[in-house]
């Protein structure tokens, strides 16, 4: 497809992106101006004049998102070449909109509620629109359970989750990623005894190496993930009480284990003491383990995922956790969470997008699409000029040990690492290639930025594993945006300018 054709492509599916995010939006505060009308005697009258005038307000600002949106869509058959930098501006203008939004969401949706509704009162209650659902020693402390973490979770299990009914998992919405990991750590803590191992991943996030190293100090054996048949062989050996594994590492490696053939296998040797904590954060939708996982599989199964990246679709507004479980091995899990006070807040589940599978994977797709044109236009650089690259590490680029069964992969992450020859292999350098990437962009007017993290609208480049602690090395990371074909042009054109001048 032509460039301009495909990036006409491009702008139409970003705005009904848009417009399927502002619809949430606006169905979402529709129903909660119904609720606070059936809620008004719950409220004083300041109060409640205050929360519906705001929430009229914020309605009306996402109407404004989605007006602008469907008539663009309105008019997309009649697009041409010369529209594309409009539509751009537009498309960037109303998602910066719509990322300010989702912060005020969360907030109206939860003004009028507590953290410790009360379940009875005598004249005036505080509990909001949810007067008439707390019961006592029940749902009347937040940090324990709350409605909107229950319906974030429910809501992520449908939408992002492949079972069947007798495999239907449950959810645990979480404070962050992190906390994500510590609460599985907490609940499993106690299945590791004086003798036992527990396996770890060489390129596990360097973060929760560090954790791990804490906890169970001496216990710990690291794998290859690459290599499935000593993965296999240690499992059956050791029968470890944990195993940890990411889908996709965040590493300098991009290591991406096999797993239909490793959860296959480890679910045939394992026992019912095990269980497999899979960080799935990466890959997200893209690879779901209950597809590998045998049926009549006695260990246990446990993904977490970071909220903050893919699943905001770009706001990029809130932290935020996910874990999530068959249902048979969830129940205590529950109390763990509850215990250590990990639950995701009510307020930032509010500002969570609604889970949506089908924008949410094309968005993976364009994502995926871009971090490949990247990596293998950055790749025959490498090939066909004397500068301080080395390689590019991606699934999709030769030598990386997943290319043969990834390379045909819809979405295999959305970054790209940047490898230097030794002589370059210092953060002084990184950190001057990042400062002459920024100029260029300047220069040649290109959206760039320089940050941590990713899944976001906008590329981003960022120096990893700063203050690692030793357990990986620093290296240069580029996470891709959903730009249009057009602008990744332009990124790819900014990049080649910087490596052959710096």
């Amino acid at each position: 497809m032509h460039q301009m054709e495909e990036t006409l492509t491009d702008l139409q599916n970003d705005f009904i992106e848009l417009s399927t995010l502002a619809s949430s939006g606006v169905e979402r505060l529709k129903e909660h101006i119904q609720s606070l009308e059936k809620s008004s005697n719950n409220y004083s009258s300041v109060s409640y004049t205050y929360l519906r005038h705001t929430s009229e307000e914020l309605l009306a600002a996402y109407m404004q998102i989605l007006a602008t949106a469907n008539e663009e869509l309105g008019l997309s058959q009649s697009w041409s070449i010369s529209d594309a930098d409009r539509l751009i501006r537009i498309k960037k203008q109303q998602a910066d909109f719509f990322r300010v939004l989702q912060s005020s969401l969360g907030s109206i949706l939860s003004a009028g509620n507590w953290q410790s509704p009360s379940f009875e009162h005598t004249s005036l209650p505080q509990a909001g629109v949810e007067t008439g659902t707390i019961a006592a020693s029940m749902n009347d402390y937040k940090r324990d359970m709350h409605a909107e973490e229950k319906r974030y979770g429910e809501k992520f299990i449908e939408q992002y989750i492949d079972h069947d009914v007798r495999t239907t998992p449950r959810a645990f919405p979480t404070s962050s990623g992190m906390s994500a990991m510590t609460t599985v750590i907490n609940h499993l803590f106690t299945t590791v005894g004086p003798k036992d191992v527990v396996m770890v991943g060489n390129s596990c996030y360097f973060q929760n190496k560090l954790i791990l190293e804490k906890i169970f100090s001496g216990k710990i054996v690291y794998f290859d993930e690459d290599d499935t048949d000593t993965l296999i062989t240690l499992a059956r050996k050791h029968q470890p009480p944990i195993l940890f594994l990411d889908s996709l590492s965040v590493t300098e490696s991009l290591t991406m284990p096999d797993l239909p053939n490793i959860l296959p296998e480890l679910g045939r040797i394992l026992s019912a003491r095990s269980a497999i904590v899979l960080d799935n954060t990466a890959l997200t939708t893209a690879y779901q383990p209950l597809h590998d996982l045998p049926r009549n599989a006695a260990m246990r199964l446990f993904v977490i995922e970071s909220l903050i990246k893919y699943h905001q679709f770009g706001s990029d507004r809130v932290n935020g956790g996910i874990i999530w479980t068959p249902a048979t091995t969830a129940t205590d899990l529950f109390v763990s969470r509850m215990h250590l006070g990990t639950i995701l807040s009510d307020t930032a589940a509010l500002s969570l997008p609604t889970p949506n599978r089908k924008i949410f994977d094309a968005r993976l797709q364009r994502l995926g699409r871009n971090a490949r044109m990247l990596a293998l236009y950055l790749e025959e650089l490498v090939q066909t000029e004397n500068g301080p690259l080395s390689r590019v590490i991606h699934p999709a680029v030769r030598p990386h040990p997943a290319h043969v069964r990834a390379k045909d992969f819809p979405f295999q992450g959305s970054f790209v690492i940047l490898s230097f020859k030794p002589h370059y292999q210092k953060i002084s350098y990184y950190d001057a290639f990042l400062n002459r990437v920024m100029a260029v962009a300047r220069e040649k007017e290109v959206d760039i930025l320089g940050g941590t993290s990713f899944g976001f609208s906008t590329t981003r480049i960022y120096v990893n594993a700063r203050f690692s602690m030793g357990l990986t090395k620093p290296f240069v990371r580029i996470s891709v945006g959903t730009e249009t074909k057009k602008e990744i042009d332009a990124l790819a054109e900014v990049f080649k300018i910087a490596l052959s001048t710096i």
